[in-house]
């Protein structure tokens, strides 16, 4: 049979027990809370560049686009200039011809 005094010692160890555990759920708890918030922030952040990324992969295909227009309006121009020189070539030919045959005004 326990005598009145380690009743009583059992009795405080329980009760300080109690009181760690409860010190313990208290500093889970407020762990707890703070990890929501962190995790909630990371939501924030991870909603953001998800949104900047799309709006990076929408800006990449218009600048792809736009990219490509250029290319076109290149082609073009460099078809225009290739026309021009030869242009200019038959005109220097017909000079020179004008010229070589003797119509230059020097005969």
């Amino acid at each position: 049979m326990m005598t009145n005094e380690e009743i009583e010692r059992n009795f405080e160890f329980i009760v300080n027990q109690q009181a760690r555990f409860s010190s313990d759920l208290q500093r889970i708890s407020e762990a707890q809370l703070r990890s929501e918030a962190t995790i909630a922030q990371v939501i924030q952040v991870l909603d953001q560049v998800a949104q900047n990324q799309v709006r990076l992969a929408e800006a990449q295909e218009r600048a792809d686009s736009r990219i490509a227009e250029l290319a076109e309006a290149q082609k073009r121009t460099d078809q225009t200039v290739a026309e021009g020189n030869e242009r200019m070539n038959s005109l220097i030919l017909v000079v020179e011809r004008y010229f070589s045959n003797g119509r230059g005004g020097s005969q």
